[in-house]
């Protein structure tokens, strides 16, 4: 890149089109290329269906990765000290001709400095673009010149570029920020894959799109290692993950698993709400006690003798004495609870045999092969029934239902709970499930695990399927072996191994299909979003599917509101992670300086002292606060929201609790507006007669929410009770 191309022309507009029309005509021809591959490989004979499917789905990932950067493909370009110019984009392009670099990918390291460097920390610069475009149109150059010296008059400042994205109306779906990433920012995108990242922020500082951003980076950095063992990303709600969802697509990445901890467990999905309080308890770490102690009341319970009667031995009994030293011994070994079946099911048939033996001394020498005896009494149905009952193979979603349906299993096994917490703990066997629910029969299916002996019969039935398989593959080749030699022909064909492999079913789905469907699946990465929110249960879920502890964990502690207690990253992380780092995003670029003014009141009463983010923009529109009669307050926060939806440009919301539907508005309650963001807001004040440190941190979130304009409708009967309010 000898040349100096942003210099071609006088202007800088003209220059950059031009440039993009270059970007997009290699895109074309990419895609014609890649297409073409794809149609050849399915066109083409094969004997290795395997290796042919690969290369499609190669070629599938690098077209879909071409068409998703032609938007905003060109965003930036930089010069270096030297004088060099790279121009910044999506992914990396050349020029198929003769291989020039014409595009560098924003994650590549030669991109960084395009992020980070200042007038006081160049990193080697010394110019910097920002390039707009709309569709295939440049609208827009914002130039930067980094050396002191070349400062003065220049004509555009360093945040003209963001305050320009910033000011755009927001759409349904997140977009990325890929032109626009701050130096706080991209040091968070960029830190190392290993180890536990905690990234506190308050609200817009874009910890959302910093934990995209790192997702896509890091599957760029490793793309061997991620894309196979892909990154799971946690989110609060299935809203928000439909907000975020087109992301990590417009940044050309898929392998990625979207959930939320309502979907974490395949064939789950929660659509039940858990009464005020009562999901913090479903996620302590004392649940994972109760849990166990719950399945431990079900193994040999009885506290009466194991009778057995047959025809060939009489009556057969094994004490509780007996059976409580094999319940110890079973227990001992470490297993799940049905993973041990067989283990309880071995100990109990040698002490039946050595009631047995004791009973028919006398003739010991005619009862036969001891491995025989125990595969008789095996299959004896008195004794089937008594593994049922001493040591019952269990569901999770069963043992969990029966729990939570048992008053007196509830208070003797949580006894620290008060009498109205248990009351709204226990319910009916048959009611929805939770998010909490969800984590709770995780837990369960880690504490049970599972019988190994179905899995191993299907594989030796594979095993025998398989045999027969190549069995008839040669005698296939034989025959046809037989005809050619007759026919006097030649040729080849396939080997017995790739005839089987030929006809055998194969798992076509990607890795991240896989992964989503598989409990067990160990992930590369795991991202959390409003990580705050997570339980201490649901956090060692989260570590069950990645033991190697490479995670990044983004929110903000002061919108903690899943129960009255504090909340503190020390207190959630410290009983499970020996080590973790901890970064701080401290600019608000969501919302305006005038609403953060007011938000910054209500956090001062509930969390006094800690300091807001500071806003980069004062914001055009000031809050408006609206005193309605108490009679009136929905309806006249409908009104201002319709108004809002049909005059103002962007997106809508109506935040407050129980708020019919309302055509082209966002409508929910303050949790579930977390990690969403509006231009307009209009928010229902009106908080409990009492309210605790949760209810002002649901409100400091629906406060927060908007990107240009807040209204907020306080009923005229608590006005004397906020009198912190700016403005009231």
């Amino acid at each position: 890149m000898a040349e100096n191309p942003l210099s071609a022309g006088p202007d800088p507009i003209i220059a950059e089109q031009a440039h993009l029309d270059r970007l997009r005509a290699v895109i074309d021809r990419l895609e014609r290329e890649e297409s073409g591959r794809i149609s050849d490989l399915l066109a083409s004979p094969t004997t290795d269906l395997t290796e042919r499917d690969d290369r499609i789905a190669h070629h599938g990932g690098r077209l879909a990765r071409l068409r998703a950067a032609r938007f905003g493909l060109l965003f930036g370009a930089i010069q270096t000290e030297e004088g060099e110019w790279f121009r910044i984009g999506r992914i990396g392009l050349a020029d198929p001709e003769g291989g020039a670099r014409l595009l560098v990918d924003w994650r590549a390291p030669v991109s960084r400095a395009f992020y980070t460097a200042t007038p006081l920390h160049r990193d080697g610069i010394r110019a910097r673009r920002r390039i707009s475009s709309t569709g295939s149109t440049v609208t827009a150059v914002y130039d930067e010149p980094l050396i002191l010296e070349d400062l003065e008059g220049a004509a555009s400042g360093p945040d003209t570029a963001l305050m320009a994205a910033l000011e755009q109306p927001r759409s349904a779906h997140m977009g990325d920020i890929v032109g626009t990433i701050q130096r706080e920012q991209d040091a968070i995108i960029r830190a190392p894959l290993p180890g536990t990242l905690v990234v506190q922020g308050g609200p817009g500082t874009g910890k959302t799109a910093v934990a995209l951003h790192r997702a896509a980076y890091l599957l760029y950095e490793h793309r061997e290692r991620l894309e196979k063992s892909v990154v799971l990303i946690l989110g609060p709600t299935p809203t928000f993950l439909d907000y975020i969802g087109q992301v990590l697509p417009s940044l050309g990445e898929d392998s990625a698993v979207l959930m939320t901890p309502g979907t974490l467990m395949p064939g789950y999905e929660a659509t039940g709400v858990d009464p005020e309080g009562i999901a913090a308890i479903k996620g302590s770490l004392e649940m994972a006690r109760v849990l166990s102690d719950y399945i431990a009341r079900l193994q040999v319970p009885a506290a009466e003798p194991s009778v057995i009667s047959t025809s060939g031995s009489g009556t057969l009994r094994v004490t509780p004495a007996v059976l409580g030293r094999v319940r110890t011994r079973i227990r001992k070994l470490g297993l799940g609870h049905n993973a041990a079946r067989p283990r309880f099911e071995t100990a109990y048939l040698a002490e039946i045999i050595r009631q047995e033996n004791r009973a028919l001394a006398e003739v010991v020498e005619f009862l036969g092969d001891a491995a025989e005896r125990r595969r008789e009494w095996a299959a004896d149905p008195a004794v089937r029934a008594e593994f049922a009952r001493l040591w019952p193979l269990l569901e999770p979603e069963a043992v969990l239902r029966d729990l939570l349906s048992d008053e007196r299993a509830l208070a003797e096994l949580m006894p620290g709970l008060g009498e109205e917490e248990r009351a709204r703990l226990l319910r009916g066997r048959d009611a929805e499930l939770t998010p909490a629910d969800i984590v709770l029969i995780d837990e369960l299916s880690e504490l049970l695990g599972t019988d190994p002996r179905p899995a191993a019969a299907a594989r030796a039935r594979a095993r025998r399927a398989r045999q027969r398989e190549m069995e008839y593959a040669h005698g296939v080749l034989d025959m046809l072996s037989d005809t050619t030699a007759e026919e006097g022909g030649g040729g080849s064909f396939l080997g017995v191994q790739a005839m089987v492999d030929r006809q055998a079913e194969t798992d076509d789905r990607s890795p991240a299909e896989r992964a989503a469907a598989d409990r067990e699946w160990v992930y590369g990465h795991v991202i959390v979003d409003e990580a705050q929110e997570i339980s201490p249960l649901l956090l060692r879920a989260l570590l069950r599917r990645c033991p190697t502890r490479s995670m990044t964990l983004v929110g903000d502690a002061h919108q903690y509101t899943a129960s009255a207690a504090g909340f503190s990253w020390e207190g959630l992380l410290a009983p499970a992670l020996k080590t973790w780092e901890m970064r701080t995003l401290s600019v608000n670029y969501r919302t305006p300086g005038t609403i953060m003014e007011l938000a910054s009141a209500l956090l001062a009463r509930f969390a006094p002292g800690e300091p807001a983010a500071v806003s980069i923009r004062e914001g055009a529109h000031a809050p408006k606060i609206h005193r309605v009669p108490r009679a009136d307050l929905p309806a006249a926060a409908r009104e201002l929201a319709r108004v809002a939806a049909a005059g103002n440009p962007g997106t809508v919301a109506l935040i407050g609790a129980h708020l019919p539907a309302l055509g082209g508005v966002w409508v929910g309650d303050g949790d579930a507006s977390k990690g969403l963001e509006f231009d307009t807001v209009i928010v229902v004040l009106d908080p409990p007669v009492d309210p605790g440190p949760a209810d002002w941190a649901r409100l400091y979130v629906a406060l927060t929410r908007p990107t240009q304009r807040l209204h907020v409708v306080v009923p005229e009967d608590r006005v004397a009770g906020l009198s912190w309010l700016p403005g009231l």
